[in-house]
């Protein structure tokens, strides 16, 4: 299962690998649906059809009305560059042939868009090399070293998880000042959201970091390095403009969203913020829900009951300050998933920055979220 999961999760960041699904028209069996999704109608595509959909390779069972089924062409998210960079592997003319293929799609009026417009590139299964390997499949270079996923738990199979850290790239978002140091939002905003997407994982989840950098694991460091080389699910790069750039998340996670919509049972988009205030103004843990919609609020209300109880075991006479607020934020109002925003602390207040700079406590905040998350999955 381990294996399995590491697979899901690689492709989920980098490729999206899932199979496009079909209910069957009265009167479908295995060879006109090959046939109306341009495949060819062979024994091979029929095996595999049979293999994905666990069907007996030597049955005639008929396709069932009204069930889903799972035809041999895989799904990859498009990078934003070339469909070989999204693939992971230089060959030309294969790459040719996969984007005649996703025209012809297109043209027949299967696909609604071309993967260059909502990033959703379809690759017939038996057309992918014989040695064919997902990059990162074996490890998770996004955790970095020493960050293996162990699955514990199917609890959160059939979720997917929409995790947004704040700022990056060009935009480090606060900034706050220890022992001489700088601490930069957008650095310890991610470090967090990547704990609490490992956590997720090892639950069964399926997990989108729609921030991502390409050297910066989870660190253990107390002052995390500052950079600016973050970029967006896809491969795009961050706008430097704030419009522009609040658009760009919501609309990648919104493509995600409307392609994964019948596949998993639930929809949750978590945005992880650092706030800046006064240097004297202490504060908890903030959950901001999207005005007039019930599951949102449920959700920022199950987060701070489950955080509140932690700080009440583990420090029972400290009190918690953490509240629940609805506020008109550009993230909860474009964003279609069930989301909640939260403002982890003051990045300039020295007791804030201790949840922060102290790895264990980072370490708490992303266990006690993902603990939250999963009393909410069933409300």
């Amino acid at each position: 299962m381990g294996i399995f999961i590491v697979f899901i999760f690689w492709a989920s960041l980098l490729f999206c690998q899932e199979f496009v699904q079909v209910k069957p028209k009265k009167g479908d069996g295995i060879y006109s649906l090959l046939r109306r999704y341009h495949l060819p109608a062979n024994n091979q595509y029929v095996q595999k059809f049979k293999q994905i959909n666990q069907i007996g390779l030597n049955s005639r069972a008929e396709l069932k009305i009204g069930r889903s089924y799972k035809m041999p062409i895989a799904r990859f998210v498009f990078n934003g560059k070339t469909i070989r960079t999204t693939l992971g592997y230089n060959d030309y003319q294969h790459a040719q042939k996969i984007e005649k293929y996703n025209k012809t799609v297109y043209r027949a009026g299967i696909k609604r868009k071309l993967y260059t417009e909502d990033f959703d590139l379809w690759v017939p299964l038996l057309s992918l090399p014989t040695n064919y390997t997902p990059k990162g499949k074996s490890d998770f270079s996004i955790f970095g070293k020493n960050n293996k996923v162990t699955l514990i738990d199917n609890g959160l199979k059939g979720n997917a998880y929409y995790l947004v850290s704040g700022h990056g790239g060009p935009d480090p978002g606060a900034i706050g000042k220890r022992g001489g140091y700088k601490m930069y939002e957008d650095e310890y905003a991610y470090d967090i959201t990547l704990r609490l997407a490992k956590n997720l994982l090892q639950h069964g989840a399926r997990v989108y970091m729609i921030v991502q950098d390409p050297n910066d694991g989870i660190r253990d460091d107390t002052i995390l390095r500052g950079d600016s080389d973050e970029y967006y699910y896809g491969g795009s790069k961050i706008s430097t403009e704030t419009i522009p750039r609040l658009d760009k998340r919501a609309e990648i996670i919104n493509n995600l969203y409307r392609q994964n919509r019948t596949t998993f049972n639930k929809h949750t988009v978590m945005i992880l913020h650092v706030d800046s205030r006064s240097y004297s103004k202490r504060i908890d843990i903030f959950y901001y829900y999207k005005n007039g919609s019930s599951k949102s609020k449920t959700l920022a209300n199950t987060l701070y009951k489950t955080v509140k109880q932690k700080y009440s075991k583990h420090q029972p006479r400290r009190g918690y300050g953490g509240k629940v607020l609805t506020r008109d934020l550009h993230m909860l109002r474009t964003t279609e998933p069930t989301a909640v925003y939260i403002e982890l602390g003051n990045i300039r207040n020295p007791l804030d920055q201790d949840r922060f700079v102290l790895e264990n406590n980072r370490q708490a905040v992303a266990n006690w979220l993902c603990e939250g998350l999963i009393k909410a999955k069933n409300k």
